[in-house]
């Protein structure tokens, strides 16, 4: 999937962005820029979460834009635990993690 943010090590956010994983649950976390460029992890805020495959209310946290590429990308996906952990900055998609 295509990030709107470019970041050096994307790899850094993947094991601090489990602390956010929900079974059968979309989570969406964000951060400011200034952390996310100094790695500060203590800086991620969930903002909110809704039930997997729920993309209609995920709406409410995210741009139409971003839910409809994120459904695209995700729908033929086969998650065994059925989550998914998306980490933006202003607005702007940085990475994810599912499972």
């Amino acid at each position: 999937m295509q990030n709107d943010i470019k970041i050096e090590n994307e790899d850094f956010w993947f094991e601090p962005l489990d602390n956010f994983q929900s079974y059968g649950k979309i989570v969406v976390v964000e951060i400011s820029e200034e952390d996310l460029l100094n790695e500060n992890v203590l800086g991620l805020k969930e903002k909110g979460s809704v039930s997997y495959g729920n993309w209609k209310e995920l709406e409410n946290f995210l741009d139409i834009k971003e839910v409809k590429s994120h459904k695209l990308y995700f729908e033929n996906e086969i998650l065994e635990d059925e989550w998914i952990v998306f980490l933006y900055t202003n607005s702007s998609y940085v990475t994810c993690i599912a499972g």
